[in-house]
């Protein structure tokens, strides 16, 4: 089933005057797909690796006032996965846990949103800062390392009543349900749903052709040691026993909404709720998308 949610007054225009940033990052994405074209002809070996250094290393945006505000309200602690120090947040007490997971490049500011919803549900909500993201230690990150650290949340802490996670968040949720973790109720958001996509968008950014990009997935998945055909939350979708709702922008340029709709139609009893004029981030700070999920994960 499929329903609409339009964007508040204050979440389209968060949107607004991003037109200049994109013209000077497809600017900057030539030069640098040049740089790449020219030092493979002469070094493949050592293009490979800055490519994958460069593909691997997220950001760490700036937080919002707001979103520091509400992290400044939690139990912040810190915990090693895989030799790194990740750290947590925990608002409330109580039986039912809720984790939040965000997606690449985001942190645990981006899904502040859903803490206040959650909370008057009664739930005991859990985020981090993943591995190389906000204010957890790491160079380099991955879906694997996303999946390490919400496979050790799940074992101490676990079972979770409900997830919501963003984008690769997402992705690496679905990842780590296939491999022992339980919940009840999960909810995606603008989720990735095919590596393929993934690696097509990282090629258009850094403008490289498409057998440079695809040396590149081979050499990744040889550290990372997955193929990422195998793990694709389409094909691990059928196997799912948690519910799953799915809230996806129609004008989502990072995350297509065609592949949820496939992820849904496989997913046993998903639903997909679309949304207008909310992207693949501003939609994380919409109250109508966080008051959604909260019903969704309390089971409304």
């Amino acid at each position: 089933m499929q329903k609409d949610i339009k964007a508040t007054d204050a979440s389209a225009q968060a949107g607004r005057g991003q037109k200049p940033a994109r013209r000077k990052g497809q600017w900057i994405g030539a030069a640098v797909g040049k740089f790449f074209t020219a030092l493979g002809t002469v070094a493949p070996g050592a293009t490979l690796r800055l490519l994958n250094k460069l593909l691997f290393t997220p950001s760490r945006p700036p937080r919002s006032d707001s979103a520091k505000a509400l992290l400044a309200t939690a139990k912040v602690d810190r915990f090693t996965v895989e030799g790194s120090s990740i750290c947590r947040y925990r608002w409330g007490e109580g039986s039912k846990r809720v984790l939040l997971v965000h997606g690449w490049g985001g942190d645990a500011a981006q899904m502040t949103e859903f803490v206040e919803p959650l909370r008057a549900q009664g739930f005991e909500v859990i985020a981090v800062d993943l591995p190389a993201h906000g204010a957890s230690a790491g160079k380099l990150s991955s879906v694997m390392h996303f999946q390490a650290v919400v496979m050790q949340l799940h074992k101490e802490l676990g079972p979770f009543h409900g997830v919501v996670a963003h984008s690769l968040g997402a992705a690496a949720l679905a990842y780590a349900l296939s491999h022992g973790m339980t919940c009840q109720r999960a909810v995606f958001i603008g989720p990735m749903c095919s590596y393929d996509t993934v690696w097509a968008h990282s090629q258009q950014i850094l403008q490289v052709s498409p057998g440079l990009i695809s040396k590149t997935r081979a050499h990744a998945e040889s550290w990372l040691k997955i193929k990422f055909d195998e793990i694709e939350p389409v094909r691990l979708a059928p196997a799912m026993k948690a519910g799953l709702l799915v809230i996806h922008d129609r004008a989502d340029r990072e995350a297509p909404i065609e592949e949820s709709e496939k992820l849904v139609r496989v997913w046993p009893g998903a639903r997909l709720v679309a949304t207008e004029k909310l992207g693949h981030t501003r939609i994380l700070r919409d109250p109508e998308v966080a008051r959604q999920a909260a019903g969704f994960i309390a089971g409304a």
